[in-house]
């Protein structure tokens, strides 16, 4: 008898891990086949923390100058990050070597301290929008670079930073 609730709570258990597995693999195809994102990638910050001289560079190759897109920051960040927000200088440079400079602001816990992002153990994730419904002028490479711009020099809690753009909602480029 008791042979028979151990294989059992094997058997779950296993079940539990296949069903697991299949919803990563089914997620991991489905955003494989997400032709509405032209670029998503993530540079990872050291261990030792995010030095204020430190850039994150980013290089998306633009083809499309019709469709409207969407442009996200994502942030991962562990519960050591000391602060609710996040200040960061982003450059960008079009292919034609103009550059725009922005200082945007992610905001990554509510009021009460508690993260705003989903997380994985002690790890959160939030995207923040930087452009809404905006339409590339020329096709090429677009260079976006990232620079903490917390009072800190050296930033600790951040693991990684990322770049998302990707077709806006509702619009000709995201039916494709």
């Amino acid at each position: 008898m008791r042979r028979n609730v151990l294989s059992q709570a094997a058997m779950i258990r296993g079940f539990k891990a296949m069903a697991a597995a299949l919803c990563a693999t089914v997620s991991l195809c489905l955003a494989a086949c997400d032709n509405s994102v032209i670029y998503d990638g993530y540079v990872s910050i050291a261990k030792e923390g995010w030095d204020k001289d430190t850039l994150a560079i980013f290089r998306a190759d633009v083809e499309d100058t019709v469709g409207v897109y969407d442009v996200w920051i994502q942030v991962r960040n562990d519960n050591d990050y000391q602060f609710s927000n996040l200040w960061l200088f982003v450059d960008v440079v079009s292919p034609d070597g103009v550059s725009r400079r922005d200082t945007v602001e992610c905001i990554l816990a509510r009021p009460d301290g508690s993260w705003i992002g989903g997380g994985w153990g002690s790890l959160y994730s939030e995207r923040c929008r930087y452009i809404s419904s905006v339409r590339f002028s020329r096709p090429g490479p677009y260079t976006f670079r990232f620079t903490q711009g917390m009072r800190a020099d050296n930033l600790k809690g951040i693991h990684d930073i990322g770049l998302l753009i990707e077709s806006a909602k509702g619009s000709e480029s995201h039916k494709r």
